[in-house]
């Protein structure tokens, strides 16, 4: 018989710091791109308008005031909509102080709303 012990030493990541890595990367993915690409009514801005509504329910589940998420409007506004929910987000985490389990679940959707922006980039590069 096999058994699998967790080494005390061995590190993890908290779902937290993997969420806000993963928006930041985002972020510099979108900051220097023509904002036409992120229109509301554009796959790609519908995508990053999904991620800052889940920035913004991953604040809330750690406690802070998550505010209205944007629904709509031109690329710039998609873009600066993304950076003030990511900015909310790590106000919150630094507010609650260490990790929440309820952020735990915002992380694959965040992925999947990741890989679906890179796809529709990639679909209006050809």
């Amino acid at each position: 018989m096999t058994t699998t012990l967790l080494r005390p030493d061995a590190t993890r990541t908290p779902t937290t710091d993997v969420l806000r890595v993963l928006l930041d990367e985002v972020l510099s993915e979108v900051a220097d791109d023509a904002t036409d690409r992120y229109s509301s009514r554009t796959p790609a801005g519908r995508a990053l308008l999904s991620l800052a509504a889940l920035a913004r329910r991953a604040a809330g589940a750690l406690g802070a005031d998550a505010g209205v998420a944007l629904t709509s409007g031109p690329g710039v506004v998609v873009q600066r909509e993304l950076a003030a929910a990511t900015h909310l987000l790590d106000q919150a985490v630094g507010a609650a102080g260490g990790e929440s389990p309820e952020v735990a679940e915002f992380v694959v959707p965040a992925q999947r709303l990741h890989a679906h922006l890179l796809q529709a980039l990639a679909a209006t590069d050809r």
